[in-house]
C-alpha cells in the first residue's frame, strides 16, 4: 500500500504545481489592464451595452426600431434599434454621445454605434488610447480613422472635421463570424438548389 502511495505522490505533486503555476500566470491571475486590448475585450462594449449579451428590460424600453415600427431584419437577419434619451447621453470617462444605435442578431448585441459631435473626436481618441492602448491599424494616414482589433471585439473610431458627427463602432467578432457562416451556408444552399 505504501509503495502505491509513493508512486502517485510525484504525479499529484507535479499536478498541484502545474495548477498553481497556471493560476499565477499572467493569463489567469491578472485582470485586464487599462491601456491594452485585453481591457477592450474585458469591457466588451460601452454605455451599459455589452456585445454578445441580451438587452436589459430597461434598455429595451428606451429603444425604437431605426426604420420605424415593426422593422424587418436586414440581409444578415439583424435588427437595428436607436436608443432614445431626452438628454445628451453620458458615457464612461466623461464622454458624451449624441445618440446610440444597437444592432442585434437573435436578440444578442452584434454592434454598438456611438455617434458624437465632431468636436469630441480628439477626446474620444484620447480616452480610447488610454483605455485600449495604441490602435492596431490606421487605414488611412490622411483621415481620422482608427481601429482596435482583438480576437473578440473590434472597435472602429472615425471622425472628420468636415462631418457633423463622428462614430465609434464596437463589434462582436464571434457573432459576426457566426452571421457570416450562416450567410455562407444560405448562399451555398441557394446555389445548389438552383442547379
Amino acid at each position: 500500500m505504501k509503495a502505491k502511495f509513493f508512486c502517485y505522490l510525484p504525479y499529484r505533486v507535479v499536478t498541484g504545481l502545474l495548477i498553481i503555476m497556471c493560476l499565477h500566470s499572467p493569463g489567469f491571475s491578472q485582470a485586464a489592464k487599462i491601456g491594452s486590448l485585453a481591457y477592450l475585450r474585458a469591457r466588451n462594449g460601452i454605455g451599459g451595452f455589452n456585445l454578445g449579451g441580451l438587452l436589459t428590460g430597461e434598455q429595451e424600453q428606451a429603444l425604437t426600431y431605426i426604420d420605424g415600427e415593426g422593422s424587418k431584419p436586414d440581409a444578415d437577419s439583424c435588427v437595428t434599434y436607436e436608443y432614445h434619451s431626452d438628454k445628451q447621453l453620458e458615457l464612461e470617462g466623461g464622454l458624451t454621445a449624441t445618440h446610440i444605435c444597437v444592432r442585434t442578431w437573435q436578440n444578442k448585441v452584434v454592434n454598438i454605434y456611438v455617434f458624437f459631435n465632431r468636436n469630441q473626436g480628439y477626446k474620444m481618441l484620447s480616452k480610447f488610447l488610454h483605455w485600449y492602448g495604441t490602435f492596431t491599424a490606421k487605414p488611412n494616414d490622411y483621415q481620422d480613422v482608427y481601429l482596435w482589433d482583438s480576437r473578440t471585439v473590434k472597435l472602429l473610431l472615425r471622425y472628420h472635421p468636415d462631418d457633423d458627427q463622428g462614430i465609434a463602432v464596437f463589434t462582436s467578432v464571434p457573432l459576426t463570424n457566426t452571421i457570416n457562416a450562416q450567410n455562407a451556408k444560405r448562399l451555398t444552399q441557394l446555389l445548389t438548389s438552383n442547379e
